[in-house]
């Protein structure tokens, strides 16, 4: 587990952000307005959630983002670069958006910090 973390990270230090294809690690509720909930299981492993199913209401916490976080998030498919989606959500958001690349890219890597993402370059490690 250590190992593959430092791998991870000697990885991502090196990589160049812009090239980097991120894919979603849970689904998504998308409201009337556009707005999306990420929807995180509760209970990760699966035996458990099958048994727990039975009792527990609702077996996710639902992640409510912004208008911006929210756009993000629809564009990451897998087959879609950094780039590629900061310049869609430039052309999309032109006016309202400022500073548009590094906002992006933070935002990125915070849903990565927070495992709701990965990149399809580290699960090839």
């Amino acid at each position: 587990m250590l190992f593959s973390f430092l791998k991870r990270r000697k990885f991502l230090k090196s990589a160049n952000t812009l090239e980097l294809h991120p894919i979603k690690c849970y689904s998504e509720l998308i409201d009337d307005e556009g707005i999306v909930s990420v929807l995180i299981p509760k209970i990760k492993n699966e035996t458990l959630r099958n048994f727990a199913s039975r009792y527990v209401k609702n077996m996710f916490m639902k992640v409510k983002l912004d208008k911006y976080g929210s756009e993000v998030w629809k564009k990451i498919d897998g087959g879609k670069n950094v780039d590629l989606i900061i310049q869609e959500i430039k052309n999309q958001l032109s006016d309202e958006l400022i500073d548009a690349e590094n906002r992006i890219i933070n935002f990125i890597f915070i849903l990565y910090q927070q495992d709701f993402i990965t990149f399809k370059e580290i699960k090839n490690i």
